[in-house]
């Protein structure tokens, strides 16, 4: 079973390694798939696709069973979700696919490019952080209703199932990260040191 990670990691924090860590304990991945986003269509671009790739691996090259994929930094175009699962299932034509995501994410999950598409072929990991629950009446809502299972081993028999895992992540994010070193604060507790010194080097993140 192959577990697909994406996200912008703008930059990659502390955050995002102690929710990897959260998640495998309790969902066996043989392999998991970190995918940086290079051109998200929801989100404004702070540093040039390469740097974001750089801090990736420099924080989570040497996890066991991960690789960080490249094909979105690589795209001039938008990333889309619905279009890089497609590759990933021709590159893995006999493996289960889940992806993985946030609450945060999957409520707004109707705005995704082929939303219906993705979510008919590939199955759903939704890591639910306490105080984003899905909102009863919206369409993330019914959707779960319809899909959501409470087995784990449903994966390995089709794809479409919703498994809902609550985790307790450390309440940082980028963009709280992006101000302090823009207003040359300290940010060394958030990040890993390899990745902080990288971006003192590189002058990222500056207004």
């Amino acid at each position: 079973m192959i577990g697909i990670f994406g996200g912008t990691f703008d930059p990659v924090h502390l955050g995002h390694t102690f929710v990897i860590k959260e998640f495998t304990d309790s969902v066996y991945f043989d392999e998991l798939i970190l995918i940086p986003n290079g051109n998200p269509p929801h989100k404004e671009k702070n540093v040039y696709e390469e740097e974001k790739l750089e801090m990736t691996k420099l924080a989570l090259g040497n996890t066991a069973n991960l690789t960080i994929d490249d094909r979105e930094v690589k795209k001039k175009a938008p990333s889309y979700a619905y279009s890089t699962l497609q590759e990933l299932k021709k590159e893995n034509p006999d493996d289960i696919l889940v992806w993985i995501m946030g609450s945060d994410s999957f409520a707004s999950i109707d705005s995704w490019y082929c939303y219906e598409e993705f979510i008919d072929e590939v199955n759903l990991l939704v890591l639910e952080r306490p105080g984003y629950s899905i909102q009863k009446q919206s369409i993330a809502y019914n959707i779960l209703r319809s899909n959501q299972t409470y087995d784990l081993s449903d994966f390995k028999k089709d794809d479409n199932k919703i498994f809902l895992l609550k985790i307790n992540p450390i309440e940082i994010n980028s963009t709280e990260i992006r101000k302090l070193i823009a207003n040359n604060e300290d940010a060394t507790e958030f990040l890993h040191p390899n990745v902080y010194q990288f971006i003192k080097t590189n002058n990222l993140y500056k207004k």
